[in-house]
């Protein structure tokens, strides 16, 4: 269990008014039906985010400890070999109720050619592992963090080539922390005639996200921006149910954008499993 001076506990209470109810930890939530998740205390939170590791070992490094640090045990914990890479993809699984997945990546590599360079959406996905403890949930939610392009490519056919059932949905982040959450899902313009289950889901995501933007009072009235329409992975994942969260260009990563970025896709997260519950996986066909 999470120590009580290390995270706060988030309720939402209606789907009208958003109260944030910081409990210590071990007072539990049972009393609550709502969706919930944990925050990390803000100095501990930003302090994983500014500090940002020089080279991607080091970045890599630091997010495993991070992860473990957040409860993700080694028998939780896998790595997965990238051909002629020296890094590696690294996971962390969330049992849920059942074995149906929901998986949530971004990319740790430096990346020079946007603000930001790429940490704060990696260091986000051990917080979200963190968050999504408070409650059980539905799905299996798996956390991947991406070495580069490789890495993408990689993770994506093994996905599609376990003889598993596919996901019932990826969540992709990407340049976070620079102004308030935006997202973005593959147009159905884009998507083949064969693919009309994807874009229903897809559909259902983005209805989700609009839920939680207007409950966090975020306007979405802006037209995607070069980030989004850009997003390699997002494109990587053809056939199978996703949407991307972003934020736009800015100078520099901010810790208050990066908090209410977090918000939205902690809620958002909870909402989906919630939504995606029963539904059937997607078809990879």
């Amino acid at each position: 269990m999470p120590h009580p001076h290390e995270v706060a506990v988030s309720f939402w209470r209606s789907v009208l008014m958003l109260l944030l109810l910081f409990l210590p930890a071990d007072m539990g939530i049972a009393q609550s039906s709502a969706p919930a998740f944990w925050e990390l205390r803000p100095e501990r939170a930003d302090a994983m985010l500014l500090q940002v590791p020089d080279g991607d070992d080091r970045r890599y490094a630091h997010l495993r400890e991070y992860f473990a640090d957040l409860h993700c045990t080694s028998k939780l914990m896998e790595e997965q070999t990238i051909p002629k890479h020296i890094r590696k993809n690294l996971m962390c699984v969330l049992p849920g109720k059942d074995s149906e997945r929901i998986l949530v990546a971004a990319r740790y590599e430096r990346r020079r050619d946007i603000t930001g360079e790429g940490w704060s959406e990696a260091v986000m996905l051990p917080m979200l592992y963190n968050a999504l403890q408070a409650q059980p949930r539905q799905h299996t939610f798996i956390f991947v963090e991406l070495d580069g392009s490789a890495g993408e490519k990689e993770f994506i056919d093994g996905v599609r080539n376990n003889h598993r059932q596919p996901p019932k949905a990826i969540v992709v982040l990407d340049s976070l922390g620079l102004t308030a959450p935006r997202f973005y899902t593959v147009p159905a313009s884009l998507v083949s005639a064969k693919g009309r289950e994807r874009t229903a889901r897809n559909k259902l995501l983005e209805s989700e996200a609009f839920f939680a933007a207007h409950l966090l009072g975020i306007p979405m009235e802006e037209p995607p921006s070069p980030i989004a329409v850009a997003n390699t992975l997002l494109f990587r994942a053809d056939k199978i149910p996703s949407i991307l969260v972003y934020s736009d260009f800015n100078k520099k990563v901010s810790a208050p954008a990066f908090h209410e970025e977090f918000d939205f896709v902690a809620y958002f997260l909870c909402r989906i499993d919630n939504k995606l519950a029963g539904l059937p996986s997607s078809s990879t066909q």
